[in-house]
Protein backbone atom coordinates (compact mmCIF):
# COMPACT_ATOMS: atom_id res chain seq x y z
CA UNK A 1 0.00 0.00 0.00
CA UNK A 2 1.39 3.42 -0.97
CA UNK A 3 1.25 5.72 2.10
CA UNK A 4 2.90 8.77 0.50
CA UNK A 5 0.66 11.84 0.60
CA UNK A 6 0.77 15.64 1.04
CA UNK A 7 -1.01 16.88 4.11
CA UNK A 8 -3.22 19.78 3.15
CA UNK A 9 -2.38 19.53 -0.51
CA UNK A 10 0.75 20.20 -2.50
CA UNK A 11 3.54 22.62 -1.41
CA UNK A 12 2.43 25.01 -4.13
CA UNK A 13 -1.11 25.00 -2.78
CA UNK A 14 0.20 25.61 0.71
CA UNK A 15 2.18 28.64 -0.46
CA UNK A 16 -0.93 30.01 -2.07
CA UNK A 17 -2.95 29.69 1.16
CA UNK A 18 -4.49 33.17 1.84
CA UNK A 19 -4.02 32.82 5.64
CA UNK A 20 -0.26 32.61 5.29
CA UNK A 21 -0.22 35.70 3.04
CA UNK A 22 -2.25 37.59 5.63
CA UNK A 23 0.17 36.71 8.43
CA UNK A 24 3.16 37.72 6.32
CA UNK A 25 1.58 41.03 5.37
CA UNK A 26 0.67 41.82 9.00
CA UNK A 27 4.22 41.00 10.08
CA UNK A 28 5.64 43.29 7.41
CA UNK A 29 3.27 46.10 8.36
CA UNK A 30 4.17 45.80 12.07
CA UNK A 31 7.88 45.77 11.20
CA UNK A 32 7.44 48.85 9.05
CA UNK A 33 5.54 50.67 11.83
CA UNK A 34 8.17 49.78 14.43
CA UNK A 35 10.93 50.89 12.10
CA UNK A 36 9.12 54.17 11.45
CA UNK A 37 8.63 54.76 15.19
CA UNK A 38 12.31 54.02 15.81
CA UNK A 39 13.48 56.52 13.22
CA UNK A 40 10.95 59.14 14.37
CA UNK A 41 12.09 58.82 18.00
CA UNK A 42 15.72 58.89 16.93
CA UNK A 43 15.12 62.03 14.91
CA UNK A 44 13.14 63.59 17.75
CA UNK A 45 15.92 62.85 20.23
CA UNK A 46 18.41 64.44 17.88
CA UNK A 47 16.20 67.52 17.60
CA UNK A 48 15.76 67.71 21.40
CA UNK A 49 19.52 67.72 21.83
CA UNK A 50 19.96 70.83 19.71
CA UNK A 51 20.63 74.15 21.51
CA UNK A 52 17.71 75.74 19.65
CA UNK A 53 15.19 73.18 20.96
CA UNK A 54 16.59 73.40 24.49
CA UNK A 55 16.37 77.20 24.44
CA UNK A 56 12.78 77.12 23.18
CA UNK A 57 11.75 74.65 25.89
CA UNK A 58 13.44 76.70 28.60
CA UNK A 59 11.55 79.85 27.57
CA UNK A 60 8.04 78.43 27.46
CA UNK A 61 5.77 78.44 30.52
CA UNK A 62 5.56 75.42 32.79
CA UNK A 63 2.68 73.07 32.07
CA UNK A 64 1.10 70.37 34.22
CA UNK A 65 3.09 67.62 32.49
CA UNK A 66 6.35 69.41 33.31
CA UNK A 67 5.43 69.49 36.99
CA UNK A 68 4.49 65.80 36.95
CA UNK A 69 7.81 64.92 35.30
CA UNK A 70 9.69 67.11 37.77
CA UNK A 71 7.86 65.57 40.73
CA UNK A 72 8.61 62.03 39.59
CA UNK A 73 12.27 62.82 38.92
CA UNK A 74 12.92 64.47 42.29
CA UNK A 75 10.46 62.43 44.38
CA UNK A 76 8.26 65.33 45.51
CA UNK A 77 5.45 64.61 47.93
CA UNK A 78 1.90 64.85 46.53
CA UNK A 79 1.15 68.12 48.34
CA UNK A 80 4.48 69.57 47.17
CA UNK A 81 3.65 68.67 43.56
CA UNK A 82 0.22 70.32 43.84
CA UNK A 83 1.69 73.48 45.33
CA UNK A 84 4.49 73.64 42.75
CA UNK A 85 1.92 73.55 39.94
CA UNK A 86 -0.13 76.17 41.80
CA UNK A 87 2.74 78.67 42.00
CA UNK A 88 4.02 77.91 38.48
CA UNK A 89 0.56 78.49 37.01
CA UNK A 90 -0.14 81.58 39.12
CA UNK A 91 3.02 83.42 38.09
CA UNK A 92 3.68 81.86 34.68
CA UNK A 93 7.04 80.48 35.71
CA UNK A 94 9.12 79.22 32.80
CA UNK A 95 9.69 75.49 32.32
CA UNK A 96 10.52 74.22 35.82
CA UNK A 97 12.65 71.41 34.38
CA UNK A 98 15.07 74.09 33.16
CA UNK A 99 14.37 76.85 35.69
CA UNK A 100 15.64 74.66 38.56
CA UNK A 101 19.13 75.13 37.09
CA UNK A 102 18.82 78.86 37.82
CA UNK A 103 17.15 78.92 41.22
CA UNK A 104 17.53 82.68 41.62
CA UNK A 105 15.01 83.14 38.80
CA UNK A 106 12.37 81.28 40.84
CA UNK A 107 12.99 82.70 44.32
CA UNK A 108 11.19 86.07 43.81
CA UNK A 109 7.90 84.27 43.13
CA UNK A 110 7.94 82.60 46.55
CA UNK A 111 8.50 85.93 48.29
CA UNK A 112 5.74 87.48 46.16
CA UNK A 113 3.38 84.65 47.05
CA UNK A 114 4.16 85.02 50.77
CA UNK A 115 3.66 88.78 50.87
CA UNK A 116 0.48 88.79 48.76
CA UNK A 117 -1.16 85.77 50.37
CA UNK A 118 -0.71 86.28 54.11
CA UNK A 119 -4.41 85.63 54.58
CA UNK A 120 -3.82 82.02 53.55
CA UNK A 121 -3.73 79.30 56.16
CA UNK A 122 -0.57 78.80 58.17
CA UNK A 123 -0.39 75.27 56.74
CA UNK A 124 -0.34 76.68 53.20
CA UNK A 125 2.44 79.15 54.03
CA UNK A 126 4.42 76.42 55.79
CA UNK A 127 4.12 74.18 52.74
CA UNK A 128 5.44 77.00 50.60
CA UNK A 129 8.55 77.32 52.78
CA UNK A 130 9.09 73.56 52.81
CA UNK A 131 8.82 73.35 49.02
CA UNK A 132 11.21 76.29 48.63
CA UNK A 133 13.81 74.54 50.77
CA UNK A 134 13.23 71.30 48.86
CA UNK A 135 13.98 73.10 45.59
CA UNK A 136 17.11 74.60 47.15
CA UNK A 137 18.35 71.13 48.07
CA UNK A 138 17.60 69.82 44.56
CA UNK A 139 19.57 72.72 43.08
CA UNK A 140 22.45 72.24 45.52
CA UNK A 141 22.66 68.52 44.75
CA UNK A 142 22.72 69.20 41.01
CA UNK A 143 25.76 71.45 41.49
CA UNK A 144 27.72 69.04 43.68
CA UNK A 145 31.51 69.15 43.70
CA UNK A 146 33.94 66.25 43.88
CA UNK A 147 37.21 67.75 45.11
CA UNK A 148 38.56 70.40 47.45
CA UNK A 149 40.43 71.74 44.41
CA UNK A 150 37.15 73.44 43.46
CA UNK A 151 36.88 75.44 46.70
CA UNK A 152 37.15 79.16 45.90
CA UNK A 153 39.32 81.55 47.87
CA UNK A 154 37.76 82.98 51.07
CA UNK A 155 35.39 80.00 51.41
CA UNK A 156 34.48 79.30 55.03
CA UNK A 157 35.85 75.96 56.24
CA UNK A 158 35.54 74.38 59.71
CA UNK A 159 37.93 72.03 61.46
CA UNK A 160 36.20 69.36 63.57
CA UNK A 161 38.00 68.17 66.70
CA UNK A 162 37.64 64.74 68.36
CA UNK A 163 35.59 66.21 71.23
CA UNK A 164 32.97 67.52 68.77
CA UNK A 165 34.01 71.17 68.94
CA UNK A 166 35.00 73.07 65.82
CA UNK A 167 36.90 76.15 64.71
CA UNK A 168 35.97 78.24 61.70
CA UNK A 169 38.59 79.40 59.22
CA UNK A 170 38.78 80.60 55.61
CA UNK A 171 40.53 79.38 52.48
CA UNK A 172 43.60 81.58 51.99
CA UNK A 173 44.85 80.00 48.76
CA UNK A 174 43.89 76.99 46.65
CA UNK A 175 46.63 75.53 44.46
CA UNK A 176 46.77 72.33 42.42
CA UNK A 177 48.96 70.74 45.11
CA UNK A 178 47.43 71.87 48.41
CA UNK A 179 44.81 73.91 50.25
CA UNK A 180 46.04 76.83 52.34
CA UNK A 181 43.75 77.71 55.26
CA UNK A 182 44.16 80.99 57.14
CA UNK A 183 44.20 80.47 60.93
CA UNK A 184 44.24 82.91 63.85
CA UNK A 185 47.24 83.73 66.00
CA UNK A 186 45.37 82.27 68.96
CA UNK A 187 44.81 78.94 67.21
CA UNK A 188 48.39 78.84 65.94
CA UNK A 189 49.65 79.12 69.54
CA UNK A 190 47.04 76.77 71.05
CA UNK A 191 47.53 73.15 72.06
CA UNK A 192 44.62 72.13 69.83
CA UNK A 193 46.62 72.90 66.71
CA UNK A 194 47.17 69.60 64.89
CA UNK A 195 50.71 68.37 64.37
CA UNK A 196 52.33 68.06 60.96
CA UNK A 197 51.15 64.94 59.04
CA UNK A 198 48.19 64.51 61.40
CA UNK A 199 44.82 63.67 59.83
CA UNK A 200 42.05 66.18 60.48
CA UNK A 201 38.31 66.33 59.67
CA UNK A 202 36.83 69.39 57.95
CA UNK A 203 33.41 70.56 56.81
CA UNK A 204 32.38 73.31 54.41
CA UNK A 205 29.39 74.54 52.40
CA UNK A 206 29.49 74.95 48.65
CA UNK A 207 28.17 78.08 46.99
CA UNK A 208 24.79 76.37 46.56
CA UNK A 209 24.52 75.49 50.25
CA UNK A 210 25.39 71.80 50.05
CA UNK A 211 27.38 70.70 53.10
CA UNK A 212 30.45 68.50 52.68
CA UNK A 213 32.87 66.74 55.00
CA UNK A 214 36.31 65.33 54.30
CA UNK A 215 39.44 64.11 56.05
CA UNK A 216 42.82 65.49 55.06
CA UNK A 217 46.40 65.52 56.33
CA UNK A 218 48.22 68.56 57.72
CA UNK A 219 51.28 69.06 55.56
CA UNK A 220 52.84 72.01 57.36
CA UNK A 221 52.29 75.53 58.68
CA UNK A 222 53.42 78.75 57.02
CA UNK A 223 53.62 82.35 58.15
CA UNK A 224 53.82 85.47 56.01
CA UNK A 225 52.97 89.17 56.30
CA UNK A 226 49.25 88.28 56.36
CA UNK A 227 49.53 85.85 59.26
CA UNK A 228 49.51 82.08 59.72
CA UNK A 229 48.27 79.41 57.31
CA UNK A 230 47.63 75.72 57.75
CA UNK A 231 48.63 73.78 54.62
CA UNK A 232 46.56 70.63 54.03
CA UNK A 233 46.47 68.05 51.24
CA UNK A 234 43.60 68.02 48.77
CA UNK A 235 40.81 65.45 49.04
CA UNK A 236 38.73 63.85 46.30
CA UNK A 237 36.69 61.84 48.82
CA UNK A 238 34.04 64.36 49.80
CA UNK A 239 31.09 63.19 51.85
CA UNK A 240 27.75 64.92 51.44
CA UNK A 241 26.37 65.55 54.92
CA UNK A 242 22.70 65.03 55.71
CA UNK A 243 20.70 68.14 55.08
CA UNK A 244 18.46 69.72 57.69
CA UNK A 245 14.72 70.05 57.16
CA UNK A 246 14.93 73.86 57.09
CA UNK A 247 17.32 76.50 55.88
CA UNK A 248 19.56 77.87 58.63
CA UNK A 249 21.16 81.33 58.81
CA UNK A 250 23.84 82.79 61.05
CA UNK A 251 22.76 85.77 63.13
CA UNK A 252 23.95 87.59 66.23
CA UNK A 253 20.89 88.73 68.14
CA UNK A 254 19.83 88.91 71.75
CA UNK A 255 17.31 86.49 73.20
CA UNK A 256 16.22 85.22 76.59
CA UNK A 257 16.08 81.71 78.00
CA UNK A 258 14.49 80.30 81.12
CA UNK A 259 14.12 76.98 82.87
CA UNK A 260 10.82 75.10 82.62
CA UNK A 261 8.40 73.73 85.18
CA UNK A 262 6.17 70.89 84.01
CA UNK A 263 2.65 70.52 85.40
CA UNK A 264 0.34 67.56 84.72
CA UNK A 265 -3.45 67.85 84.93
CA UNK A 266 -6.01 65.17 85.76
CA UNK A 267 -6.07 64.03 82.14
CA UNK A 268 -2.32 63.41 82.35
CA UNK A 269 -1.71 66.30 79.94
CA UNK A 270 1.56 68.12 80.43
CA UNK A 271 1.83 71.87 80.56
CA UNK A 272 5.19 73.61 80.26
CA UNK A 273 5.56 76.79 82.28
CA UNK A 274 8.68 78.99 81.92
CA UNK A 275 10.29 80.38 85.06
CA UNK A 276 9.86 84.08 85.73
CA UNK A 277 13.62 84.64 85.84
CA UNK A 278 15.05 84.84 82.34
CA UNK A 279 18.68 85.04 81.26
CA UNK A 280 19.88 87.17 78.36
CA UNK A 281 21.85 85.24 75.72
CA UNK A 282 22.80 85.51 72.07
CA UNK A 283 21.35 83.49 69.18
CA UNK A 284 24.14 82.61 66.73
CA UNK A 285 22.04 80.73 64.17
CA UNK A 286 18.40 79.81 63.67
CA UNK A 287 16.10 77.75 61.42
CA UNK A 288 12.50 76.62 61.45
CA UNK A 289 13.53 73.55 63.43
CA UNK A 290 15.94 74.90 66.02
CA UNK A 291 18.65 77.35 66.94
CA UNK A 292 22.05 77.72 68.58
CA UNK A 293 22.41 79.93 71.63
CA UNK A 294 25.64 81.25 73.12
CA UNK A 295 25.56 81.68 76.89
CA UNK A 296 27.68 81.62 80.03
CA UNK A 297 25.31 79.01 81.51
CA UNK A 298 26.72 75.43 81.34
CA UNK A 299 23.32 73.81 80.77
CA UNK A 300 23.49 70.06 80.25
CA UNK A 301 22.22 68.21 77.21
CA UNK A 302 18.70 66.70 77.06
CA UNK A 303 17.18 69.45 79.21
CA UNK A 304 14.20 71.43 78.02
CA UNK A 305 14.35 75.19 77.94
CA UNK A 306 12.22 78.20 77.08
CA UNK A 307 13.49 80.62 74.42
CA UNK A 308 12.08 84.10 73.91
CA UNK A 309 12.71 85.28 70.36
CA UNK A 310 12.42 88.71 68.81
CA UNK A 311 10.65 88.37 65.46
CA UNK A 312 9.24 90.88 62.98
CA UNK A 313 6.11 91.83 64.91
CA UNK A 314 7.03 91.14 68.52
CA UNK A 315 8.38 88.69 71.06
CA UNK A 316 7.51 85.00 70.78
CA UNK A 317 8.23 82.15 73.15
CA UNK A 318 9.12 78.62 72.07
CA UNK A 319 10.14 75.48 73.91
CA UNK A 320 13.07 73.35 72.92
CA UNK A 321 15.35 70.52 73.94
CA UNK A 322 19.10 71.00 74.21
CA UNK A 323 20.48 68.26 71.97
CA UNK A 324 24.12 69.26 72.29
CA UNK A 325 26.20 71.52 74.55
CA UNK A 326 29.67 72.53 73.42
CA UNK A 327 32.12 74.83 75.16
CA UNK A 328 33.43 77.59 72.94
CA UNK A 329 37.16 77.89 72.30
CA UNK A 330 37.08 81.53 73.39
CA UNK A 331 35.57 83.59 76.21
CA UNK A 332 34.44 80.51 78.16
CA UNK A 333 30.98 80.52 76.57
CA UNK A 334 28.75 77.52 75.92
CA UNK A 335 26.96 76.86 72.65
CA UNK A 336 23.56 75.27 73.19
CA UNK A 337 22.22 73.46 70.11
CA UNK A 338 18.44 73.44 70.55
CA UNK A 339 15.69 71.57 68.74
CA UNK A 340 12.27 73.22 68.93
CA UNK A 341 9.45 71.14 70.45
CA UNK A 342 5.84 71.33 69.21
CA UNK A 343 6.40 74.76 67.70
CA UNK A 344 3.24 76.27 66.22
CA UNK A 345 3.04 76.76 62.46
CA UNK A 346 2.47 80.48 62.99
CA UNK A 347 5.71 80.97 64.92
CA UNK A 348 7.63 78.61 62.66
CA UNK A 349 6.46 80.57 59.62
CA UNK A 350 7.57 83.83 61.22
CA UNK A 351 11.00 82.31 61.85
CA UNK A 352 11.20 81.04 58.27
CA UNK A 353 10.20 84.49 56.98
CA UNK A 354 13.10 85.88 59.02
CA UNK A 355 15.46 83.25 57.62
CA UNK A 356 14.54 84.14 54.03
CA UNK A 357 14.42 87.88 54.66
CA UNK A 358 10.70 88.20 53.89
CA UNK A 359 9.96 90.51 56.79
Amino acid sequence: MNLDFQAGGSPLAARMNPAIYTVLIIALVISAILAAIFFILKKRKKIEETPEWQAAQAKRKTNRKDVATFSEKYKLKPDEEVFLWKICRKYGITNILFAIKDLKSIEPYFEKYYKSNKENSQADINLMFRLKFRLERIFAASESISSTKLLPKNSKISEIFPDGTKSDFFVYENTKDYLSIKITDEFFESQKKPENLEKVAFTFHSATGMQYAFVSRILRYETDANGHQMIVSHSNDLITKQQRHFKRININEKCKIASIRIETNKKNEKKYIPAEKKYECMITNISGGGCCISTTLPIKESQMTYIELSLADGEYGVFGTIVKTRKSQTQGLFNLHIKFNNISLEVQNKILAKVYGYN
